[in-house]
């Protein structure tokens, strides 16, 4: 598959790594990779060397990448997390505290060990046999409202449902919302599969949420990004 960059915004790159998985890189300056390189999710293990090869295709440095931050710790958003951390970028992981110890590989995948009120049984099985992605033992917790340097500015906002730990990045200067497995915009925008989902009963607080912030774009982990109408989109999805 070839290397797909887009640009969503000034400083702000969508990075297709896999089919229908998405990463994005920030610049922290806005503009380059003088002021360092913030990741937000990586995609599979297997599409960590295609994510370095786009951001240098962009024109840019992967020893810039200072910060990964993860919006949960499924093995296709965290899958290459541990290869930047081990890099001569030594990069710092993040990920929300719900999530925190599946990525540092001191707990089982969520889904497995789900509520089964709040999970489907075909999603815990699926939990015990998907794939795991390589731990991360130093990664630290992300919580709600930290704001970090990164493109204008990078708000942390809880998104829990689809895991525990579930986060959003808003990046308000930018007009932009990542957010993650909270809505998937895979042919359409959607909730994404219930089967996926470690606690549907949290998902509508999650989107009723996220459809009160400020932006323009939402940029979703599977799929392309929605330009038009997006916050009413997502208010949609919550009812």
């Amino acid at each position: 598959m070839d290397n797909k960059t887009e640009q969503l915004a000034d400083g702000v790159w969508r990075v297709e790594v896999g089919l229908y998985v998405n990463a994005f890189v920030l610049a922290n300056d806005g503009s380059g990779d003088a002021g360092g390189l913030t990741v937000v999710d990586t995609g599979w293990r297997s599409g960590g060397p295609r994510l370095v090869r786009s951001i240098r295709m962009l024109g840019l440095d992967p020893r810039a990448v200072g910060d990964v931050l993860l919006s949960h710790c499924h093995a296709d958003h965290a899958g290459s997390a541990a290869r930047f951390a081990s890099s001569s970028a030594r990069s710092r992981v993040w990920a929300g505290a719900g999530d925190l110890a599946a990525v540092r590989g001191e707990a089982p995948e969520p889904l497995a060990v789900a509520d089964r009120r709040h999970a489907t049984r075909l999603g815990r099985l699926l939990g015990r046999v998907f794939p795991t992605a390589p731990a991360v033992p130093d990664a630290q917790a992300l919580n709600a409202d930290r704001e970090l340097d990164a493109a204008g500015g990078l708000r942390v906002v809880a998104a829990p449902g689809h895991t525990p730990g579930h986060v959003a990045f808003l990046l308000p200067a930018r007009g932009v919302l990542l957010a993650g497995d909270a809505v998937w915009n895979v042919w359409f925008a959607s909730r994404g599969p219930r089967f996926a989902c470690a606690d549907l009963p949290a998902v509508p607080a999650t989107l009723a949420r996220l459809a009160g912030l400020d932006y323009d774009v939402l940029a979703v982990a599977h799929g392309p990004p929605v330009t038009k109408g997006a916050r009413q989109r997502v208010a949609s999805l919550a009812g």
